[in-house]
């Protein structure tokens, strides 16, 4: 028996024992992204996925995208879809030709039942061929 405890708990060890971004979570709801750094040339759209995870209390609830940072001059976010009750979701983001350079936290939220939470997008405009980390 004590062999059985040891090996399940080195595979529980292994395996991770964190909440992944699908997991449900016991209350309310979490708002995460596909990814946390994006890089983008003035003149470019990049899309990234926005996943919602709610618990029981928030299964029906309806969520409104948006996002809680001043976005940069030139730098527009755009949801598809914006607001309904769903999963995941799009979030495109542009840089205007004219968009500076330089290195921006954007903080992309959702609101539900008057709630809202956010997840933080490090954004990189540049005009060389950096990738953010």
């Amino acid at each position: 028996m004590k062999n059985l405890f040891t090996a399940l708990a080195l595979f529980v060890i292994s395996t991770g024992w964190s909440q992944t971004k699908n997991e449900i979570p016991r209350s309310e709801f979490t708002i995460n992204l596909s990814e946390s750094s994006l890089s983008i040339r003035p003149g470019e759209s990049k899309t990234l996925t926005v996943l919602i995870a709610r618990s029981k209390s928030f299964a029906k609830g309806i969520t409104e995208l948006g996002f809680s940072s001043a976005l940069p001059t030139g730098i527009t976010v755009t949801y598809a879809p914006v607001s309904g009750n769903f999963e995941s979701s799009m979030a495109t983001i542009t840089a205007d030709p004219a968009a500076s350079s330089g290195s921006y936290n954007l903080v992309l939220n959702g609101t539900i039942y008057h709630k809202t939470k956010g997840s933080i997008l490090k954004l990189l405009v540049t005009n060389d061929n950096i990738v953010a980390k």
